[in-house]
């Protein structure tokens, strides 16, 4: 509703957080979950002014505060449908970071659910190979060296690697 550049991200983020999963073994449940969340990961964004979406500049400290909530209001969105609960924490924790940077909880390493691990890196991996309101699009060689330098800081090591398998098993 927001931003139709959204609608593509999802799809690609749902492909590729759905690859990692199954390269990781997950179990067919596991491999749904994850394609669920990846769907409705940014969701909470609908509660995000648009001006602060389609900036074409750097966003402010307070600016990043705000972008910073969408994952707590996707949550609370999601909470009443209950089927959907097994989603809710993937969502919430899919900007957290391996190193324990990341927000909404600071979680670190293996206290990150697994889902928000791999959706983290197909939903960054998504970002840099397109066009943004605030900068082009990197190079698929370009967004995959950046994605493997955050191997161990912001992304989970094991998944970075199955990861790399996908994007190989695509060429």
């Amino acid at each position: 509703l927001k931003d139709r550049y959204t609608g593509k991200h999802v799809e690609n983020t749902v492909h590729y957080a759905a690859e990692i999963a199954k390269r990781l073994g997950s179990s067919k449940e596991d491999v749904e979950l994850v394609k669920q969340a990846a769907v409705l990961h940014d969701l909470g964004k609908i509660g995000i002014s648009d001006k602060i979406l389609l900036k074409k500049s750097k966003l402010t400290a307070a600016e990043f505060e705000k972008i910073k909530k969408h994952p707590q209001i996707g949550a609370d969105i999601l909470r009443p449908i209950r089927f959907l609960s097994g989603i809710i924490p993937v969502i919430f924790y899919h900007h957290e970071r391996w190193d324990g940077k990341g927000y909404p909880g600071g979680l670190k390493g293996e206290d990150i659910p697994i889902g928000a691990r791999i959706i983290a890196i197909a939903d960054v991996y998504q970002a840099l190979i397109s066009n943004r309101p605030y900068r082009r699009a990197y190079s698929k060689a370009q967004a995959k060296k950046i994605v493997c330098e955050a191997s161990g800081t912001q992304f989970d090591p094991r998944i970075v690697s199955a990861f790399l398998k996908v994007l190989e098993a695509e060429k």
